[in-house]
């Protein structure tokens, strides 16, 4: 067992775990495989009212639902780099987030989703090159059926489960599906970048939010639901849940890992709570992730099986500055174009 019973109604009442009540956690489960709340209302037999309500509670809660796409059919790849630690003043378009990181040194680290055939590109546009450059071909995110996360109704809990690690592993070491290429309109960037922002957008409200964020006459309503079901639909993996704890009681931390192993750590521990996302390349992985202290053994564990290399230990993330990855000048650019405009540096200050 990897947590005493007896300790249990302390991480409850610490803020050292996500608190959910049975029907939330209901909503959360079905939210992971469902394109609608009324998906999600058959799924869980739960009143669509009543689905409704409990996903603005959870909004209020901080609790969002994301839109994950098969971003190798879009031409997207998510990257990851790491620098010393000298003042980043402006990032480049496609970039998605700003970290400063303290370990053994300090660092800074960029999170990208960035067109395939302009990586090199984008990578040019900083001073220095990156020390470390994860290129992935995998990005995995926690969802609520990971195989290392149990829900503790009694007390309304998420919490780490060890029972199912070698299932883990096992499923960790399974090979990747690669998808083909699709063509993607503009419209279909449009609403897949809004559907990325939170998955159960209305393309009714897509039309005020192209106007307010992008200062364009939007498509219309009945361009936007064809091309959701015809092009976008096909594009959608699954929905990820984004939360945070308290950043205070527990901070965010980043794990770099090298070698196969570590590519199979990384699988792992994103199966674990309050380890948000996994970023895989060919032969280094990063996790992003909020452990509290009671995960440490679980940690460990996984890499004491896995003899994963962690060349900078765990880095504690100091500062995380989320930026939109796609501005005005993109969507023009692939309005009129077809294709991705160079990564300049715009109005991205961080």
């Amino acid at each position: 067992m990897l947590l005493d019973n007896q300790i249990l109604p302390a991480i409850a009442r610490s803020g050292l775990a996500l608190k959910l009540n049975p029907n939330e956690w209901e909503v959360v489960k079905a939210s992971t495989s469902a394109l609608t709340i009324a998906k999600i209302s058959e799924t869980t037999r739960l009143p669509y009212s009543t689905v409704i309500d409990i996903v603005r509670r959870l909004s209020r809660k901080g609790i969002l639902f994301s839109f994950v796409p098969y971003c190798d059919m879009v031409g997207l790849k998510p990257i990851f780099l790491l620098f010393p630690d000298k003042p980043i003043k402006s990032v480049p378009v496609y970039t998605r987030a700003v970290y400063s990181l303290l370990g053994r040194q300090r660092y800074k680290a960029v999170s990208a989703l960035v067109p395939v055939k302009l990586i090199n590109d984008y990578i040019s546009y900083f001073s220095e090159e990156p020390i470390e450059f994860i290129s992935t071909y995998e990005i995995r995110h926690w969802t609520a059926s990971g195989k290392l996360t149990q829900y503790n109704s009694k007390l309304g809990i998420l919490l780490p489960r060890e029972e199912g690690l070698e299932d883990a592993l096992v499923e960790s070491r399974t090979a990747v599906t690669e998808h083909e290429k699709r063509w993607v309109d503009w419209v279909d960037l449009i609403i897949l970048y809004f559907k990325m922002r939170y998955a159960f957008t209305k393309l009714s409200d897509v039309s005020e939010m192209v106007k307010q964020d992008f200062a364009l006459k939007p498509p219309s309503r009945q361009l936007m639901s064809y091309h959701y079901r015809t092009h976008v639909v096909s594009l959608w993996s699954y929905n990820r849940t984004l939360f945070r704890l308290n950043t205070s009681l527990v901070p965010l931390k980043l794990y770099l890992f090298g070698g196969k192993e570590g590519l199979t750590a990384a699988r792992v521990l994103v199966q674990a709570p309050y380890m948000y996302e996994g970023l895989v390349g060919e032969s280094s992985a990063a996790v992003l992730g909020q452990p509290p202290n009671y995960m440490e053994p679980l940690i460990h564990e996984v890499l004491n099986v896995t003899n994963a290399d962690m060349p900078y230990g765990s880095l504690l993330v100091v500062q995380e500055k989320q930026t939109a990855w796609i501005s005005t000048r993109v969507i023009e650019h692939y309005r009129q174009k077809g294709d991705f405009p160079l990564p300049d540096i715009e109005s991205f200050s961080t």
